[in-house]
């Protein structure tokens, strides 16, 4: 949200210790006297729970506040002090009619945290954006949250209104599998997002399945899953879920294990994604086979800005790669994709591996030779239409 610049009132950045309402008071003293205020940034400062009281009760007589952006401002408090702190502000935030956005990343106040949130988070129907990134929020506060989220669905049911939260940044947290059946009903029943980013939160396959399943109902522009697990089991939720997201335009799923199976399930999804600009398949054990199949899927994706495909397990100079920059530069996106210089080999176990099925199909014609075979005449049928 753009907020003009004197509708801002900002200490971002200024590295202030505020310990008490002493401390706070020549800043909340110009706060208290800021007209029209719509943002208010103090991101960047450490505040204490006395301070934070102060800075509440003069929140509250600012209903206009539209944005809340109050990401680290607790370094070096004590959990129990944080959570007091957090009550405080949510409480007074939870007043202003006009409040769409809140972003408290990057303070780690873990599960406490969560729960001291937890009643805004119940109430708050009007809120957008919900910014969570990097709190050492674990299972148990993810929970909380996710929890927090539904309860709010239901306030908002019954007071005849559509959720209004669009975007949930909720990565760096450790969330792990154990949180994700909470995550997966709330996204459920919210029916509203168009934004979610959960990377780096050691989710697992089977949360991964419940949470693009949950995910699937909404009206995804952003999905941002990257460095977590998915390979077959979540890679199937997600390219079954890939069919709902009409108007998707990033997609990140770098770093997540699809593998070879995996990926090439996913890819194939993703012709019918025609809105997609952004697409971070990064080190995902993809392979030759999913390579070709990318070329294909390419095709329709004609407004691709940005994709990335190093660290997978095909060679960068080989056909795969000569097809689909061949289909980039028939859609003239010839400069889209990214550095192909980390590619993955394969181990001498494994080549090992290869070697030995190369010489069984030698020797006794099997499915997957006639899947190589055709794989290799579709190779051929694409760079006669390609023309290389």
């Amino acid at each position: 949200m753009a907020i003009p610049a004197d509708r801002i009132y900002s200490l971002e950045g200024r590295g202030l210790k505020l310990t008490t309402a002493e401390d706070f008071a020549p800043y909340l003293l110009e706060l208290r006297d800021f007209e029209n205020l719509e943002e208010v940034r103090l991101n960047g400062n450490t505040i204490g729970a006395e301070a934070a009281k102060a800075l509440a009760e003069v929140l509250k007589t600012k209903p206009t506040l539209k944005v809340a952006t109050l990401h680290d401002i607790f370094t070096s408090r004590l959990k129990d002090e944080v959570k007091e702190s957090v009550i405080a502000i949510c409480e007074a935030l939870g007043s202003l009619p006009e409040l769409v956005e809140v972003n408290l990343s990057d303070n780690a106040f873990g599960p406490l945290g969560a729960e001291a949130m937890a009643p805004f988070l119940s109430k708050q129907t009007n809120l957008q954006v919900l910014k969570l990134n990097n709190n050492g929020l674990g299972i148990q506060g993810g929970t909380t949250i996710a929890q927090a989220l539904i309860a709010c669905q239901a306030a908002c049911e019954e007071q005849g209104k559509t959720p209004a939260l669009h975007t949930l940044v909720c990565g760096r947290n450790r969330l792990e599998n154990g949180s994700a059946p909470e995550f997966a009903k709330a996204f459920a029943a919210l029916g509203s997002l168009r934004e979610v980013r959960m990377p780096q939160n050691g989710i697992r396959p089977e949360g991964i399945s419940q949470l693009v399943e949950g995910l699937a109902n909404n009206k995804l522009r952003v999905l941002d899953l990257q460095d977590n697990t998915f390979t077959h089991v979540g890679s199937q939720a997600l390219a079954r879920s890939l069919a709902q997201w009409e108007a998707l335009e990033l997609l990140n799923i770098g770093d997540c294990l699809l593998g070879a199976e995996g990926g090439r399930m996913v890819i194939e999804a993703l012709k019918d994604r025609k809105t997609l600009k952004t697409i971070n398949l990064q080190y995902n054990e993809i392979e030759n086979d999913g390579a070709i199949a990318l070329s294909e899927s390419l095709r329709a994706l004609t407004v691709l800005e940005s994709l990335e495909l190093n660290g997978n397990r095909f060679d960068a100079e080989g056909d795969a790669v000569e097809l689909i920059k061949a289909v980039l530069s028939e859609n003239d996106l010839d400069e889209i994709l990214g550095s192909l210089s980390d590619m993955e080999e394969l181990t001498d176990d494994e080549e090992e591996e290869s070697e030995s099925e190369s010489k069984a199909e030698a020797e006794e014609p099997t499915s997957a030779v006639k899947a190589d075979e055709q794989l290799a005449d579709l190779v051929d049928e694409m760079k006669k239409q390609l023309s290389i």
